[in-house]
């Protein structure tokens, strides 16, 4: 047998518990250290949402064997049938559930962006007196969740020690053609590809809501957004949608405030539908070096 195929099981990994939950009423996974945890790792998914399976195959059972506990968010009106479902959702147990009960979506039914925008929010006012610290971690469409949720005038934040961007579409909209607004077109939003994952109705509806969300957004975070909530951006220098002047304008807009990491690693993985964009080389030490940095 190859060397490299022979596997040490005299010192087994350290137990944990996962299982499918709801806080403040959007569901998603949550992986906890068998003797619990006092910090917390809240996964903001993005756009339609596939990222949250990728993060769980990747990252969160190497997170939680850290010591941390990890909670993996899904988005309101995620389909709960077809083809997409199981990558989706990555919880067959859930699938099951929502056949027993005729359940057509998460959430109960079709969602609008607003809800999106929200979810971060609604999970840490539901949990964040659960833990001594927490970590929030904003992918694509959910940094600009995370960041919408975080600087609402009413956010828990006392726990809260940082805010990392993973390929985050933070951004601005200044009406040029190059700004970050460039990818939120309605033609996108109702592509099939997206349209079978999750219902969110009007796509002309829900980039004009992103559209006022980021002219909005660096106000919002200059105003309500404490110094102490450590800000960094990991761009990827090979993604397909956004750039690295996406986030140099946003973090101009706030004040220049924000430590920026321009990956070099991440490429395609065009026979797994993977983008450099979805991060799929990115290792967890790399990450667990940023958080240890922050708390």
């Amino acid at each position: 047998m190859n060397a490299a195929m022979v596997f040490d099981v005299s010192v087994p990994p350290p137990a944990m518990k996962i299982q499918w939950t709801s806080a403040g009423g959007v569901e998603g996974q949550l992986f906890t250290p068998e003797g619990g945890s006092h910090s917390l790792i809240l996964f903001c998914t993005g756009f339609p949402g596939m990222g949250a399976a990728v993060f769980e195959q990747r990252h969160a059972a190497a997170l939680c064997e850290s010591g941390y506990a990890v909670y993996v968010l899904r988005h309101k009106g995620v389909k709960l049938s077809g083809r997409a479902a199981p990558v989706m959702v990555n919880n067959a147990a859930r699938l099951m559930e929502a056949r027993r009960k005729g359940e057509t979506h998460l959430g109960g039914g079709p969602a609008v962006i607003e809800d999106w925008l929200g979810e971060p929010l609604e999970i840490l006012r539901a949990l964040s007196g659960d833990y001594e610290s927490i970590h929030v971690i904003g992918n694509s469409f959910g940094a600009l969740a995370a960041l919408w949720s975080l600087s609402a005038e009413e956010a828990p934040l006392e726990n809260i020690k940082s805010l990392i961007f993973l390929a985050g579409a933070q951004g601005v909209s200044d009406g040029t053609d190059t700004c970050v607004m460039r990818i939120w077109k309605p033609e996108f939003i109702g592509f099939p590809a997206i349209t079978e994952k999750v219902d969110l109705g009007d796509p002309a509806a829900v980039a004009a809501t992103l559209e006022k969300t980021y002219r909005d957004m660096p106000g919002r975070v200059r105003r309500n957004l404490p110094e102490s909530i450590s800000l960094t951006y990991v761009v990827v220098e090979q993604d397909e949608l956004l750039r690295l002047s996406d986030t140099e304008s946003f973090r101009d807009a706030i004040g220049g405030r924000g430590k920026i990491i321009v990956d070099k690693h991440n490429s395609a993985w065009p026979a797994y539908g993977l983008l450099a964009h979805d991060m799929p080389d990115y290792l967890t030490e790399d990450l667990l070096s940023i958080l240890k940095e922050k708390s």
